[in-house]
């Protein structure tokens, strides 16, 4: 397995341009659509960035993706998955409601992503609220894949104190040989795919959103809730 190596020291005062950018997603219509709530706070330094919204104010009634995102950025680097072994990419991360209800996830959760846009639109991400840890598994519909799928798995009985607000190491570790992706927290395994397709080059991203599905043309995504997270040293592979 290769080893891994900090991505971005974060020294601040904002996100490097030249390693981190706004998420752009395509709009039906043609088009784009950059998911950066307007009520975001960002800072960056120390080794971290973080994230507060403190209440929800980007919705959308007709389009569900840009309903969902509150804040999505990603890195401009990307890195190859070898055919022939794991890599593991990993981050420390942090996350605290915001009024709503943190036991349920879809009102408001933060995630770190490992995830390919271009080419199979997969999306591997540990996600979680301020009581909840979660493994999310997707297949982006909104660039373009044809068979579409939105998972998030927990596993129970792993123990975490039901606390997510304090720095917990997450890790995602991706195996094209044994077509396998294996989430982890603190050395617990939240859930394991075996099978599933893994992509050959992967960059990495974190965010913020909701998973409430639009009804009767309505956003339920709005219920004056808000969310902050804290990253901290993202780590990718080294030598690969």
């Amino acid at each position: 397995m290769a080893g891994l190596g900090t991505y971005d020291e974060l020294k601040g005062p904002e996100l490097d341009a030249a390693r981190w950018s706004p998420v752009r997603l395509p709009l039906p219509g043609g088009g784009e659509h950059i998911p950066q709530d307007p009520a975001s706070e960002v800072s960056v330094g120390d080794g971290e960035v973080r994230v507060t919204i403190p209440r929800f104010t980007l919705a959308s009634n007709t389009f569900q993706p840009v309903d969902s995102a509150k804040y999505l950025a990603y890195s401009t680097g990307g890195w190859d998955v070898p055919p022939d072994g794991p890599v593991t990419f990993a981050v420390d991360l942090a996350i605290e409601n915001i009024g709503g209800d943190p036991a349920d996830y879809r009102r408001a959760m933060a995630a770190f992503h490992v995830f390919d846009f271009a080419v199979t639109q997969r999306v591997f991400a540990v996600c979680g609220t301020s009581t909840r840890m979660l493994a999310l598994h997707e297949q982006l519909g909104a660039w373009g894949a044809d068979r579409p799928f939105y998972h998030v798995v927990e596993s129970p009985y792993e123990e975490f104190d039901d606390d997510f607000t304090r720095l917990r190491t997450c890790r995602i570790t991706l195996d094209r040989s044994a077509a396998t992706a294996v989430w982890q927290v603190d050395g617990h395994t939240i859930y394991q795919a075996h099978g599933t397709l893994i992509p050959e080059r992967v960059s990495i991203g974190f965010g913020i959103w909701t998973m409430l599905p639009i009804r009767a043309g309505r956003s339920r995504s709005l219920t004056g809730q808000g969310l902050a997270a804290r990253w901290r040293d993202f780590r990718v592979p080294l030598g690969v």
